[in-house]
């Protein structure tokens, strides 16, 4: 019997506990004890200084470390411009058990005066860049005023490298030590967690009333680890395009580079893809009652576009004004889910479909100009991973396409079960109150909106209804990844206290185009599976738009 069919005979007794908690959580939420009050820091800039050089012990983190070290804390004057206040700025480090693992760099930003909250940031990529906790929570600017970064509103503030630092080695050579490669799939998430409550307490002599999480992408594929691992940790969790599948995603990406690159005539030059491009925006545009650049109704686009009405009259390559039978295969395979000859972890065994037929633009990301694919996203991270954490090789990546997963289905396996994120069960998370929000554009081509759909749905078949109580899924139709022709700008950190704090779940969420040539521009945000469907007025306001299932 596979796991997933372990975990549902045995559904009954986590949900009946997560009926019990949630509807105690539902009945007296958050605003039982109201938002919490302000701290101010006395003697701050002194409190600050006594920080630097002293230790986190070992016997602070859940997880095995050597203990942690503070190099520095250095109170920082506020910035009156940037609205940023003063706050005390802690760096330092996480000595692995393994002395041969990368440390894992933080950064802890505590207000003098707190709203006795943290908001932990995710990371991106393979990590190893310092993340500062700085910023403003990802999918929240440009547009949204309102969404200042949450530093600025009185969050202590916290991130890190993940442990993934290695100077001049190649990117994700990382993998060749065991512990680093842990902290990568996700014990980063853990043990930055630790480093920060402890160093909290040290300073406000207590712990965070609401601690939550935010990220995108990788950041996203951790907001998740979050929830499934370390769920009693958060209040709330903010998961953008979550990169929750690192063999899954990265094999899928490989299949598609062999699609393009390794069969004659597979490629797509750039005419083609805006041959393509153009052709799905004018069968589709309109589907969802307005002509405004964005495929909305992206299920209806899906029954209506036909990509071979594009075909070259003999299925030959006779120019760019239409696609040979071979670059009509290669669409083919990326609009097709990518079927594993084993499962994954927690049963998974399809990544896919690409969003090619639904608006997504296919440059850069899978498709380059030059006709070689090494210098795409995809490559860039299918190699390090294929010879880093598969193959667990020494050297420089290589450039072919000629990898076969089946090859190395142990290992393959074993990262899946160390790394994805797919486990349905958050019953701790659940339980703790802890609040879900999941983002997803539509034209996603690094992290597909199939993915996070299958992920969802996941949630929905083991909680039912009662997933109502502590998960909300909404897809932004022309939102790809962190970028695109709707690109999304929404406060959802409001929305999540709001949730969190005062038990409101979120209601009437209104997001805005961030994109230079339609900026301010908004839409309803709409939950999956409904879209923004057009009814009356200015096609630019959200107002004239309802959520329609079709």
């Amino acid at each position: 019997m596979s796991k997933v069919l372990r975990l549902r005979s045995r559904a009954w007794r986590p949900i009946s506990l997560a009926v019990i908690g949630l509807a105690a959580a539902a009945a007296a939420p958050a605003s039982a004890s109201g938002r919490p009050g302000t701290d101010l820091v006395k003697a701050a800039a002194k409190r600050c200084a006594a920080l630097t050089g002293t230790e986190v012990p070992a016997r602070q983190f859940a997880l095995p470390t050597r203990g942690a070290h503070i190099d520095s804390g250095t109170l920082t004057a506020a910035d009156t411009a940037n609205g940023r206040p003063e706050f005390c700025l802690v760096r330092g480090s996480v000595r692995g058990q393994d002395p041969a693992a990368t440390p894992i760099n933080f950064e802890v930003n505590l207000p003098t005066s707190w709203n006795r909250k943290a908001v932990q940031f995710g990371g991106g990529g393979f990590n190893g860049s310092l993340v500062t906790g700085l910023d403003p929570v990802p999918g929240s600017a440009p547009v949204t005023a309102s969404a200042a970064p949450p530093i600025n509103r009185g969050y202590a503030t916290f991130g890190s490298d993940g442990g993934t630092a290695v100077g001049t080695n190649p990117q994700g050579s990382f993998a060749l030590n065991a512990e680093t490669l842990r902290n990568y799939a996700g014990e980063s998430v853990k043990r930055t967690h630790d480093v920060a409550a402890a160093i909290l307490q040290q300073y406000y002599r207590r712990s965070a009333a609401y601690q939550y999480y935010v990220g995108g992408s990788k950041g996203g594929h951790e907001g998740l680890v979050a929830a499934q691992r370390y769920g009693k940790d958060y209040d709330g969790i903010v998961a953008y395009y979550p990169a929750n599948q690192n063999q899954a995603m990265v094999l899928s990406w490989y299949h598609l580079l062999q699609a393009a690159y390794k069969r004659p005539g597979g490629y797509l030059n750039p005419a083609k893809q805006q041959l393509l491009v153009n052709a799905v925006y004018q069968t589709c545009d309109g589907l969802d009652g307005a002509q405004d650049g964005v495929v909305s109704n992206v299920r209806s686009c899906q029954d209506t576009f036909d990509v071979k009405t594009l075909r070259c009259p003999t299925g030959a390559d006779t120019g760019d004004s239409c696609l040979s039978d071979a670059q009509i295969g290669t669409l083919e395979a990326a609009d097709t889910p990518f079927v594993f000859d084993f499962p994954l972890a927690n049963g998974v065994r399809t990544l896919g479909s690409f969003p090619v037929y639904r608006g997504a633009d296919l440059g850069g990301i899978w498709l380059d100009s030059a006709g070689t694919g090494l210098a795409t996203a995809y490559n860039g991270f299918a190699q390090p991973v294929i010879k880093y954490f598969i193959k667990q090789e020494t050297g420089v990546p290589g450039t072919g396409f000629d990898f076969d997963y089946r090859d190395y289905a142990s290992r393959v396996k074993a990262l899946s079960w160390l790394y994805d994120a797919t486990d349905p069960d958050v019953d701790s998370f659940a339980l703790r109150g802890g609040k879900l929000i999941l983002v997803q554009g539509t034209t996603d081509m690094l992290v597909p909106d199939s993915t996070t759909n299958q992920y969802y749905q996941r949630l929905v078949a083991r909680y039912g209804l009662l997933s109502r109580w502590f998960v909300r899924y909404y897809t932004v139709p022309g939102y790809g990844h962190g970028n695109g022709r709707f690109n999304a700008s929404w406060d959802s950190l409001t929305a999540l206290e709001d949730w969190a704090e005062d038990g409101h779940a979120p209601r009437d969420q209104v997001v805005y185009d961030g994109s230079a040539a339609t900026r301010d521009r908004s839409r309803p945000l709409c939950e999956y599976p409904t879209f923004p469907r057009y009814v009356r007025g200015d096609v630019n306001q959200a107002s004239s738009f309802t959520c329609a299932w079709r």
